[in-house]
């Protein structure tokens, strides 16, 4: 597998998202409406999550094999026979347990082949009406990544509420009411912004690996646009 493989599966895997968004886009107005959008919000966000972690496991896996590749062809490389085989297996239950990725989870498995994603996450974007650009860093990257994380486990395990976090749009809504700020229900905006989100940091991810790689920077079908989801001000340390 190449990184521009691991792209375009990870972009294979999102159509699914991309589905899901236009199904709740479609006009049908019938009864158990806004019931049936909230669990579609809900799916999509889980599926973006899935994606984002099969992703960091392709790209370990190809970082994994180079890795084992320059192994071979190194001086001495009878003596790291025994090593590379014991660290392969080592490697191998770690690439297996990352069930929760994290931007410490998937750098720590990443960085167990020789790359470190999140000096790579960082960009430019507009401040919103009236602002200034803003540099987003690698640390506001991180916050977006934990939360969305934390909403992915709430509904996974099932919660009848979600977690109030500032990538909420209910919960940055000034209009909002204080019960719906504590206990906010997911939206179709917040489900395009977690697919816009790990849709840029995951184009930021391949272009880092195949730099390191020295492979062509992949191409998409539809190029992420960068994308927080919030403005960092919203992002409170």
């Amino acid at each position: 597998m190449s990184i521009q493989e691991a792209v375009d599966s990870y972009e294979t895997a999102m159509q699914h998202c991309d589905n899901l968004i236009e199904i709740h886009r479609a006009p049908d107005k019938g009864q158990g409406r806004r019931t049936t959008e909230t669990s579609i919000n809900r799916g999509t966000i889980v599926l973006a999550v899935a994606a984002w972690q099969a992703f960091i496991q392709d790209i370990a896996m190809v970082l994994r094999d180079e890795l084992v590749a320059e192994a071979k062809n190194a001086p001495g490389a009878r003596l790291l026979a025994d090593a590379i085989d014991q660290w392969k297996i080592v490697f191998e239950v770690a690439l297996k347990d990352f069930s929760t990725p994290n931007p410490d989870n998937s750098r720590n498995l990443l960085k167990r082949v020789g790359f470190d994603p999140q000096p790579h996450w960082t960009w430019t974007q507009s401040g919103g009406r009236g602002n200034a650009s803003i540099t987003v860093e690698p640390k506001h990257v991180r916050k977006v990544i934990f939360q969305w994380i934390r909403v992915r486990n709430d509904v996974a395990h099932g919660h009848s509420t979600i977690t109030s976090l500032p990538i909420l749009g209910a919960v940055r809504d000034p209009d909002s009411s204080a019960g719906l700020i504590a206990a906010p229900t997911l939206r179709l905006d917040d489900a395009i912004a977690c697919v816009r989100f790990f849709r840029s940091v995951t184009r930021l991810t391949a272009e880092g690996a195949a730099g390191l790689l020295g492979e062509p920077i992949p191409t998409w079908k539809n190029l992420p646009s960068h994308a927080l989801g919030l403005h960092v001000s919203n992002l409170t340390d």
